[in-house]
């Protein structure tokens, strides 16, 4: 075994840090995708309990928060999809296999029939990548 192998192993268990799984890369891409589309402002995965798995853009608090407000929505109510109409601003939550949660905030003006078959693309993407 090479000094880089042990190490890296060493410090996996040390600090709990798993490395990015090719899921998670994917998912990566894929919010990624979703966010170049025109007239997608932001767009974050959510876990089962409503935690913020990724966003895009990165680091966009106003993602995180928008995520966090969408998992208060009680799933025994809708299934499946879910638009919001604001006077900002349109937000589109898909349930997704896994428990997850994709959230995208577009603007007024943009194409949400164009940016729903992005969605329907990504999410049998997204809930194919589930074991």
């Amino acid at each position: 075994m090479n000094a880089s192998f042990i190490s890296e192993t060493v410090l996996t268990r040390v600090k709990g840090y798993a490395p990015p799984s090719l899921a998670e890369y994917v998912e990566q891409r894929l919010l990624g995708e979703i966010a170049a589309q025109r007239g997608v402002t932001g767009v974050a995965l959510l876990d089962g309990d409503g935690f913020v798995l990724f966003t895009e853009p990165q680091h966009d608090d106003s993602v995180q928060n928008l995520g966090k407000a969408i998992a208060l929505l009680d799933p025994k109510f809708s299934s499946g999809r879910v638009t919001l109409n604001a006077e900002n601003g349109t937000v589109l939550v898909q349930e997704l296999l896994g428990q997850k949660v994709l959230v995208l905030r577009c603007e007024v003006s943009s194409n949400l029939g164009r940016i729903r078959q992005v969605l329907d693309t990504a999410t049998s993407q997204l809930n194919a990548l589930q074991p």
